[in-house]
């Protein structure tokens, strides 16, 4: 993935846990077909519009990157370990008490406003329902 997202990443990294949390995964080692390189570069593309709507719609709400060889401590209890994990890119949205959902693949931001709406049971702008 391009340099933005891995120091973003690395900006990220020290920051407090979160209450509720949203993560960009993605499984490098799995994508290095050229289709598996183009799907990257758009789910690169939609997650700097993600950014904006977890930072606008849904405060409290961490939005972290993971990427292969890392593992993290979700709210809900869980662990996320993306080489274990199908698919090999997408997000999990993830609360205390609550089972975490996966949303694969590449998301548009229309798509994760809405689905984060739903499970965060917070309005979204960005989510025309």
């Amino acid at each position: 993935m391009t340099g933005s997202v891995a120091t973003g990443f690395a900006e990220r990294k020290q920051a407090a846990p979160a209450k509720a949390m949203a993560v960009a995964f993605f499984d490098i080692g799995r994508l290095q077909s050229s289709a598996g390189q183009t799907a990257l570069e758009n789910f690169e593309f939609f997650f700097a519009r993600i950014e904006e709507i977890v930072k606008n719609d849904f405060p409290g709400v961490e939005l972290r990157i993971l990427g292969r060889g890392e593992l993290l401590h979700l709210p809900d209890g869980t662990r996320l370990n993306v080489q274990t994990i199908q698919p090999e890119f997408g997000y999990v949205l993830s609360a205390p008490r609550k089972k975490r959902r996966v949303l694969a693949g590449l998301r548009s931001e229309v798509d994760f406003a809405c689905a984060a709406s739903d499970y965060f049971q917070r309005p979204s702008v960005a989510c025309p329902k």
